[in-house]
Parts: C-alpha cells; structure tokens; sequence
C-alpha cells in the first residue's frame, strides 16, 4: 500500500472520482482539482508528493501546466494523463519535464505501478534531498571547526615565533598573558612558577589581580588548584569551582570564581608551573576550545621558560669563567687589582644618574666587568713597565680593547655589551682608538665607561706613577670634557662623584 499527498489536475469528473476513489484504496491522499489557477495556487500552499496533470485541459495545455510546476519545484513528480497518447506527445510530456504517464481510459495496474514508482523515485529525491542538506550541514560545521582550528594554530604559532624570539623571562610571560586575556576575553590570568628550594608556586606574572595577590599568594605542591594540577601534571577544566568535588570548599587560591581553566608548564624533567585563566568579561563560562588553546599555548610556553632557565644558567656560567679570568689580570698586577670593580660601580651610578633603563645599566655593568679581558693576551712587562711605551708597546696596548670583544663574541647573550667593550676607548673628538669615532658614533654606554674609567685609572697608583687625588682627577674629568668624554656624562659623574664610596686605603 502507497502513502503520500497527491495533486490532481483533470476537468473529467468521472474520471478523476474513479481515479480518487482507487488512489484511496491504495492509501494515497488524493487532492483534485478542474480548475488550472486553484489547482497551481493549492500546489504552492501544499507539498505534494506527486502531481497528476490531464494533458487536454481546455484552459491552458497540460504541457504548460507541467512547466509551470517544474518551474515553482524541480524536483516535483509529475504524471502525465493522455487520453490518445502518441509518440510525439509523449516525448513533449517528457521534454516539460514529467516524470512518467497513463493512458485513459485507465487500468488499475497500470496507475498502481506507475504510482509505485513515482513514489519510489520521490523517496529517493527527498532521501537525496535531506542527505544533500545534512552534508551541506556538515560541511558547513566542518568548514567552521577547520576554521576555528586554523585561528587556533595561527594564535599558537604566533606565540610560539614571538616567545621563541627572545630570552627575557618577563618579556615571555608578558606575550602569553596578553595573547590569553585578549584571545580567550577573560579577566584574569597568571604564570605560576615552581621554588624547587621551597617546593612551592608562587605567581611569577599575572593580570587582573591585586600586588597583594601577587605577593602573598604561596602555594605548596599538591595545595588545590595550581598546586594539585602541578603535582598531577593534568590540565583541568571546571565550569563551576563550586560544583567540582576536587576543588569546592578547599581552593587555596581565593582569588577564583565560577569557570577557570589550569594548565600545567611540562617539560622533561617535570612540570616547572602552571597557566591559570579564570573568568570571561561576558560572565560566560570558558569552553572547550578555550581549554585548548590555553594547553597548546602552556606547550609552547613551557619550553620557553625552560630555555630561558637554561641559558641563564648557562650564562652565569660563562660569565664566572670569564669574570674569573679578568679577576686574573686585576690580581697578577697589583697595581690594577679591583680595577673592573671599581670601573663597574662609577659607571653604574652615571648610568642611573642619566636615567638609562634596568637593560641598559646591566648591559653597562657586564662590560666594565669584562672591559680589560684581552689584556690578557699582552705581555706582562708591556702591562708592568715602569718607564715609557715604545711605540710598538703602545700599538699593542692599544689592541686589548678588540681583543676582548674578540674573546666574548662567541657570548651572544652579552650583545650591546661587546659594543661597549670595543669602544670604551674612544674619545669623544675623534681622536681615540681602536676606530676613531666621534661624538653620538660612540655608544652611550661606552662614553660613560670612558669616564669611570679614567677615574679609577687616575686614583689609582701605576708603575710610571703615583695616583692623583680624587679632587684632581675631577679636574681633569672637567678639563677634558668635550674633548676625551662627553660633557653630558661629565656632568652626571660630577653630580655622583661625590657619594660614591671611597676606594680601600692600601
């Protein structure tokens, strides 16, 4: 037995009762009508599963009628109904676009196997027709996830690459906080770094909380939440803290609410911290895609961290080995012992003075530390001798400067600092060495060198002569100002010169 809606189109009243009256034994809901316009306007306002049209209707042809439904719907199935079918009118009903046709008079097997397979084939059209839709559905949601997973990929190689491209731990954790806040519109968001001494987290960056926050806030491997996500080492995503057995009644950390997501920073030899985000803007609870964003960006942000854990490491190492060797030279001449030292402190001070940032000063201070290291390729009577330089001495005396920078060049983390060290001889009229350089040529941080060290040379007893009094080393710094130093660096000595400490009586 068929079911389905069926529209049909004929003025032959007997012929559509009978019709009717065999389609409803058959179980289909037959629908008839003589005329062309109420017929069409029924079509429009009713989904029909097929449509029956007399080809010799005496308003319009049932040629017409065909092209005028195929044109409302392309997938309605149309039967034509011909009462002297002919090849040719056949072929036109095809051509209009019906389906298939009946002769009439009619049998009853003839319409229930042309029913059969009208039916069969909008079965097939609709299942096509959903299946298409489902598809399309789907690749639509397809095309968003791959989307979505696209700007989830860029974001986290973009923070790779700016991570990536600097040593600097506050300038690493400052590019993570930032991405999260404004990626993820949360409210708050923190590093929490392991105190492997004390076995303890403690915030190490963070936004949207308080200084106090920040300080006080100690949490002991295991403590909920940060501390029991390093101790699992596993993620954790809770829409609603007060809801999570793990964590309600028992977060350490006060400073959460509702929705947070907390990821841990692991590498090989262990998890070193942890990435809190806590709270969207919206009042929106975090989602899943947030969750993995936030583990994709810890990934990479925990190789980064370690890097910069190493490579200070490594750095303090290298800089004690090369620290140690110029505390060599100092030492073999007594006469310049604590010589870097002391360079070290005046020029620090002048630096502050003038205002130079943390960066700068720390890049000063490593290379008066490291300023005098290629007098270790000179002879130690040329560095000794009592009595005037030949000018083959001097030639070579003058090449410690390019010598040193040549002995830290492979310490690239030391980077301005080189620069200083091969131009702390440079006079600000051109006149100095190893290049001749002249005025803004010459770095800042070298020309401030330059003045604490002539300081220090001049205060300092050599073995050609006594040391001035700091009084007239002064005047000599003033004296030459414009010439051999910088008058803005002298200017700033000379406002520190006097509260500085004063060198260790011999």
């Amino acid at each position: 037995m068929g079911e389905g809606k069926v529209l049909i189109i004929d003025n032959q009243i007997e012929f559509s009762q009978k019709l009717t009256a065999f389609l409803k034994e058959q179980g289909y809901i037959p629908s008839v009508y003589q005329e062309i316009k109420k017929a069409l306007d029924a079509f429009l306002k009713e989904e029909f599963d097929v449509v029956m049209v007399e080809l010799g209707m005496p308003q319009m042809d049932g040629i017409e009628i065909i092209e005028e439904i195929k044109k409302v719907d392309p997938e309605s199935i149309t039967i034509a109904m011909i009462t002297h079918p002919s090849l040719e009118t056949v072929q036109k009903a095809i051509r209009a676009g019906a389906f298939d046709y009946i002769t009439k008079p009619f049998s009853k097997e003839e319409i229930s196997l042309v029913m059969k397979r009208a039916f069969a084939f909008r079965n097939l059209s609709v299942g096509r027709k959903k299946l298409m839709e489902e598809l399309e559905k789907q690749n639509v949601k397809l095309e968003q996830q791959i989307k979505e997973k696209t700007k989830e990929l860029a974001l986290i190689y973009q923070v790779d690459r700016d991570i990536s491209s600097t040593l600097n731990l506050e300038e690493i954790l400052e590019i993570i906080l930032d991405r999260l806040c404004v990626v993820l519109n949360v409210e708050r968001c923190s590093v929490l770094l392991l105190d492997e001494g004390k076995g303890e987290l403690y915030i190490r960056a963070a936004r949207g909380l308080s200084e106090d926050i920040i300080i006080q806030t100690r949490l002991k491997v295991g403590e909920p939440i940060s501390g029991w996500v390093l101790k699992h080492k596993e993620p954790v995503f809770v829409e609603d803290i007060e809801k999570d057995p793990r964590f309600a009644r028992r977060n350490h950390e006060r400073y959460y609410t509702h929705s947070f997501i907390s990821v841990p920073l692991i590498v090989k030899e262990g998890a070193i911290g942890v990435i809190n985000v806590n709270n969207k803007k919206t009042k929106q609870p975090l989602t899943n895609d947030d969750f993995r964003i936030v583990k994709g960006i810890a990934n990479k942000a925990a190789i980064a961290v370690e890097n910069v854990r190493l490579y200070s490491t490594l750095e303090d190492s290298y800089i004690r080995t090369v620290t140690a060797l110029t505390s060599a030279i100092d030492a073999k001449d007594h006469y310049t012992k604590s010589h870097s030292e002391h360079v070290s402190q005046y020029a620090v001070a002048i630096g502050r003075e003038m205002g130079l940032s943390e960066r700068e000063i720390e890049e000063i201070r490593q290379a008066c530390q490291l300023h005098d290291l290629g007098k270790i390729g000179v002879h130690d009577y040329i560095l000794t001798k009592p009595d005037k330089l030949t000018p083959e001495e001097w030639e070579e005396i003058k090449q410690h400067s390019l010598k040193s920078a040549e002995i830290l060049k492979p310490l690239i983390f030391l980077g301005e600092a080189i620069d200083l060290i091969k131009q702390h001889h440079e006079r600000y009229d051109g006149k100095g060495y190893p290049y001749g350089l002249k005025g803004d040529q010459i770095k800042l941080g070298a020309r401030i060198i330059a003045v604490a060290d002539s300081f220090d040379a001049m205060t300092t007893d050599r073995p050609y002569r006594r040391a001035r009094t700091k009084e007239e080393a002064i005047e000599e710094i003033k004296k030459c100002s414009g010439t051999q130093f910088d008058p803005k660096v002298v200017e700033a000595f000379l406002r520190i010169v006097d509260k500085l400490p004063p060198k260790p009586k011999k």
